[in-house]
């Protein structure tokens, strides 16, 4: 019995440790006033001033500047001196429910954004529709205080919003905190991203390349960002990138024209996984996973249609590990022309797509030029990754009028023009440093790691549900804040998904109080018991060792099955839907893992060209390039390789890449 104890370590432990996490991510919690019944026909109203959407139409002239939607509607007031109070009393609970309604005329949408946000304790703040509250945004709590005081919500698709504040304090001298509201932003076009686009885009989840360019799809995301004067708020595209210390860094790279007059830093807006979870027709996309505030680290150009054009943005919170972002790789190097490129976007702010070109030789100018021949980019894309061979080369800087009828050409801004400026921030320690692969957090196999806040299902953006987080070591759950592994809070999923979780650490897996899974809450109104978060979803924890990788593609992947029709492609043919950089390239590592070996051997019936070893932090340590034995073993001198992990990237003539992991023990 002993040896197997020794085997599961899982505490789920009585007391809360007094800490407080700063992010974005929601809790579990359902308006009080809903779930009372509650008229708000009657509630104290906040007026926003009018402002005409088609005049802001009319004078968003620019071309080459960030997609804008929205203005700054100021209407500052104090939420406690404004709304409404409602007590109730019954068998079931005390609660204490706050509440206020802001309009606007002609808002097609509308954020929130506070001037001093911090709640205090035992408070749940909401925000709604009044009439649809199909999307509720919360709940938030005192663990969303930061040190700033800052919040922004998401977006509520109405032109009225209700603000709620559930109190059920402990004491009569418990403070309510202090909730001062600055301004709104008033979305005047895209009410809903959903759909803006033209239709000769491919969604990312569609086969092959959803099932070749997993990980770098997993670290495309879409902004919103202020600017000062004029139209305040533009969205942009960018990609999380491996920062290369093993930290995990939430560090975009993005276009310098995308925060290019940026203010208000600390509401910035970044989502993730925001997909279509399927092929054809695309499908709206869960766009909860989402955080705020990020300061920009450096910026080059960005004040015309000319390069350079790159920016490298730093989240103020980390991005939580359940939204299975994957930290992308990039590389300097000198590119032979023309190449095959991919760019992974958020036209117009839609759901994700992803289109395939040919770089060509910039020749005099800064800009790489692509001519797209699958897909094309629209506003919205700008600042979004170009990939080569699985790496970031380049950003977006301007292209042409797009259009579904013609031939579209893009110029991009490349990491290599800028690396100057880049490498204080993407390699500080080493100004050498050619190229990093990408990373992967779950799979990183990370010490310690903290999981707090609502999951969602893996199936809300991605082909498979199960999602597997892992630590070396140790995971703690709802250390930080409560904690819930719900069903889908998107409507349009019907049925909703339900989570399915596979939790795993070396030695220990600590539960703390707030975590929550199919727990029934009863109705105070009605007494009638529900499963609000889902009563299917499901989550394992076990004590086993931590796995780096299944494949390339990680523990969390599933090929998609689905090939795109056609869709008014410039080529539109399925012959042209595989880039021939993503063909497959087989190879095999032997002995793997090595044990005491003073060479790796390297063996494929293709022709190989090159071969770059990367250790786990994905630093280039080896490479080989004009292999003289490219049909037979190439051996590789390992016996100065620490033990660990490493990646083995091998690329033949005419672009094709693979790679594979090796153990050294």
């Amino acid at each position: 019995m002993k040896n197997i104890l020794n085997k599961l370590v899982v505490l789920v432990l009585l007391t809360i440790i007094n800490k407080t996490v700063s992010a974005q991510p929601s809790e579990p919690g359902f308006p009080a006033a809903l779930q009372y019944n509650l008229v708000s026909s009657n509630l104290p109203i906040v007026n926003l001033p009018f402002i005409d959407n088609e005049e802001l139409k009319t004078a968003d002239t620019c071309k080459t500047c960030a997609m804008t939607f929205g203005v700054d509607a100021f209407a500052p007031f104090d939420f406690w001196q404004k709304s409404e109070l409602q007590v109730i009393n019954n068998n079931f609970e005390t609660v204490e429910i706050y509440r206020v309604k802001v309009k606007s005329l002609t808002a097609n949408a509308l954020h929130v954004i506070f001037e001093h946000f911090e709640l205090g304790p035992n408070s749940l703040i909401y925000f709604y529709s009044p009439k649809d509250t199909t999307r509720i945004l919360g709940a938030y709590s005192m663990y969303n205080n930061k040190a700033d005081s800052s919040f922004a919500s998401n977006t509520i698709l109405d032109n009225e919003i209700i603000i709620e504040v559930n109190r059920r304090p402990k004491s009569s001298t418990e403070p309510k905190g202090t909730l001062k509201i600055k301004k709104f932003i008033h979305v005047f076009k895209n009410r809903i991203d959903f759909l803006n686009a033209l239709n000769c885009h491919n969604n990312v989840i569609c086969s092959p390349w959803y099932n070749d360019l997993c990980n770098e799809i997993r670290s495309v995301v879409k902004f919103y960002w202020h600017q000062e004067g004029g139209i305040n708020w533009s969205m942009c595209s960018g990609a999380v990138i491996n920062g290369g210390n093993g930290n995990f860094d939430p560090i975009i790279l993005t276009a310098g024209h995308c925060v290019e007059g940026g203010t208000d830093h600390a509401n910035w807006e970044f989502f993730f996984n925001f997909q279509s979870i399927t092929c054809n027709p695309s499908t709206n996309g869960n766009d909860l996973m989402m955080i705020h505030g990020g300061n920009v680290l450096i910026k080059e150009g960005g004040l015309g249609p000319i390069c350079p054009d790159i920016a490298l943005i730093r989240l103020r919170d980390n991005i939580p590990l359940q939204y299975n972002v994957f930290h992308s790789g990039w590389t300097r190097s000198n590119l032979s022309f023309p190449v095959d490129g991919t760019g992974i976007h958020h036209p117009v702010g839609d759901v994700k797509k992803i289109s395939f070109g040919t770089i060509t030789n910039p020749l005099s100018e800064q800009c790489y030029t692509v001519n797209w021949n699958n897909g094309i980019t629209q506003g919205g894309s700008s600042g979004s990754p170009l990939f080569v061979s699985k790496q970031v080369v380049a950003v977006l800087s301007h292209g042409n009028l797009p259009s579904c009828n013609n031939t579209n050409i893009d110029k991009y801004s490349s990491i290599r023009k800028s690396w100057n400026v880049l490498q204080p921030q993407l390699s500080p320690n080493n100004e050498e440093v050619i190229s990093i692969l990408g990373n992967d957090p779950i799979t990183a196999c990370q010490p310690i790691i903290n999981l707090n806040r609502r999951f969602f299902p893996g199936n809300d953006w991605q082909v498979k549900n199960q999602i597997t987080i892992q630590a070396a070591q140790q995971v703690n759950v709802s250390n930080l804040a409560p904690t819930v592994i719900s069903s889908s809070v998107i409507s349009h999923f019907s049925p909703r998904h339900n989570s399915d979780y596979i939790i795993k650490a070396g030695q220990k897996i600590s539960i703390y109080p707030g975590f929550r899974i199919n727990v029934q809450i009863t109705n105070p109104l009605t007494g009638i018991s529900d499963y609000y978060d889902g009563n299917q979803n499901r989550i394992i924890f076990q004590i086993a060792p931590c796995m780096p990788f299944i494949d390339e593609c990680g523990l969390n992947h599933q090929n998609a099955m689905i090939v795109p029709l056609k869709n008014g492609n410039i080529n539109g043919s399925k012959d042209n839907f595989m880039p021939p950089n993503l063909r497959l390239l087989q190879f095999k590592l032997h002995p793997n893992p090595t044990s005491g070996a003073f060479e790796l051997n390297i063996s494929s019936e293709s022709i190989l060209s090159e071969c770059m070893i990367y250790d786990k932090i994905g630093t280039l340590i080896y490479s080989i390039a004009n292999i003289e034995n490219p049909r037979n073993v190439i051996q590789i001198p390992i016996e100065n390789f620490a033990n660990g992990i490493y990646f083995v990237k091998v690329k033949s003539p005419d672009g094709i890449i693979s790679n594979q992991k090796f153990i050294k023990n």
